[in-house]
């Protein structure tokens, strides 16, 4: 290519998408990429990722194939709409397994890695009694009870438990090579000013709270179907009884219920939105996926505060995107700007909500909210309201901002469907 066919190239290339430019709607990819292989490529990577990404916990032995799998679907649509909280229930597990290994490193057990804490919350200790229908415990249980001397230590070894997992290291690292590839490419399609379309940076943006929650889960077992089965020959209501007035209550999920409470607020009313379907009998089968042990501690909350920012700050870049219609343009910036703002107002309430920023506490708004002695209407529903306003909002934008990529793809800027010359990035001399 000589030196004015290049300079050629950067002048016609260069330039805000908002720049005239002749718009296109279907192309076909023989002399140039296409619109099919554009959506092909895009939803492979939302695939890949979310495919490597999701960790289930461990399923009941009556659940079946199709019950499964529409579990299966109902978070990965989750993990594809509103990525964010997939990323806050994997900090909140983490915490949940760190904790643990230091509570049984307590107790001498030095054997009891992160790993197997992540698979007891995950449902892999079954705990069977004469009195009782089994059930699952979790890491805080097993502690409890190891503490108090009804049970040895599970003797299952680290690598026992990842025999049980069926993590695909395969499409982990595919996920990071596509990932690590569209990066790249729109990079240096912005660089070369050609045209990134708005589902090639929803993509981006979807990658950004997907390899944080990929980094808290590393240590969870994937696809694990087989639990562990601790069989005793006591009953359940012998535990009940020696742990006095904190086991008097009726339990909701099971009888350890009294060692540690679900942290929803309103816990007998467990959220629906997440885990609807499936939780028919008591004590439960199995521990639902929504189900996340203490929340996380003021670090992990600011982390996870800060990648929901950057989440929402990524398509704040298509600010400039050239849309079929102003009026199209102007969705998509509101939208942006509101997912940020949410993101920005709404995060800062748990982490305010920490003892300075280290130890969570519902110190500064939730007390405010819920626990004073006298609470007026304002302190009783405004919060709430607020919080609700901010869901619909949310939801509203996600919706549209939908809608916006993929008819978008009716009329594109040309330059959208030109190939990145990487030539250009070569030294010339």
């Amino acid at each position: 290519m000589s030196a004015v066919n290049v300079t050629n190239r950067i002048k016609s290339t260069a330039g805000p998408q908002t720049s005239h430019q002749p718009r296109l709607g279907w192309v076909s990819p023989p002399n140039q990429r296409g619109t099919a292989g554009i959506i092909w490529s895009c939803f492979l990577i939302l695939f890949v990722c979310v495919w490597a990404v999701l960790h289930h916990n461990i399923p009941s032995k009556t659940d079946s194939y199709w019950r499964i799998f529409g579990r299966k679907m109902r978070w990965a649509t989750l993990a594809v709409y509103a990525p964010e909280p997939l990323t806050l229930f994997a900090v909140m597990q983490w915490n949940a397994a760190n904790i643990s290994v230091a509570e049984m490193k307590e107790l001498g057990e030095v054997n009891w890695s992160v790993v197997h804490a992540f698979y007891a919350n995950a449902g892999g200790f079954v705990l069977h009694t004469p009195d009782c229908s089994a059930f699952p415990i979790d890491a805080k249980s097993i502690y409890y009870l190891r503490s108090t001397g009804w049970i040895e230590s599970p003797k299952i070894t680290r690598e026992n438990i990842w025999d049980r997992s069926k993590a695909d290291l395969f499409a982990k690292g595919v996920a990071l090579i596509q990932t690590g590839w569209l990066l790249l490419q729109c990079i240096a399609r912005a660089a070369q000013g050609l045209a990134i379309t708005p589902l090639e940076l929803f993509t981006v943006a979807f990658t950004v709270p997907t390899i944080a929650t990929a980094f808290f889960w590393a240590n969870k077992p994937q696809n694990t179907s087989e639990p562990t089965t601790i069989a005793t020959d006591w009953p359940i209501t012998d535990v009940l009884k020696a742990a006095g007035d904190a086991a008097k209550g009726p339990y909701v999920d099971t009888p350890m219920d009294f060692v540690e409470k679900p942290v929803w607020e309103g816990w007998k009313r467990r959220p629906s939105l997440l885990h609807f379907g499936g939780l028919h009998q008591r004590p439960l089968a199995r521990i639902p996926n929504d189900y996340s042990p203490p929340p996380p501690t003021g670090k992990e909350a600011m982390f996870a505060w800060v990648i929901s920012i950057a989440h929402a700050a990524v398509h704040i870049m298509g600010w400039t995107f050239s849309f079929p219609t102003h009026a199209e343009s102007l969705i998509w910036r509101a939208c942006s700007s509101t997912l940020l703002v949410v993101m920005v107002f709404g995060g800062a309430v748990p982490v305010l909500s920490t003892r300075l920023w280290f130890d969570f506490s519902f110190n500064l708004l939730w007390i405010w909210v819920r626990e004073a002695k006298k609470p007026t209407w304002q302190r009783r529903y405004l919060f709430e309201f607020l919080v609700d306003f901010a869901y619909v909002l949310y939801i509203t934008a996600r919706v549209l901002i939908f809608v916006e990529i993929f008819i978008s793809f009716r009329s594109l800027p040309g330059s959208a469907y030109d190939d990145i010359d990487w030539m250009l990035f070569l030294p010339h001399v």
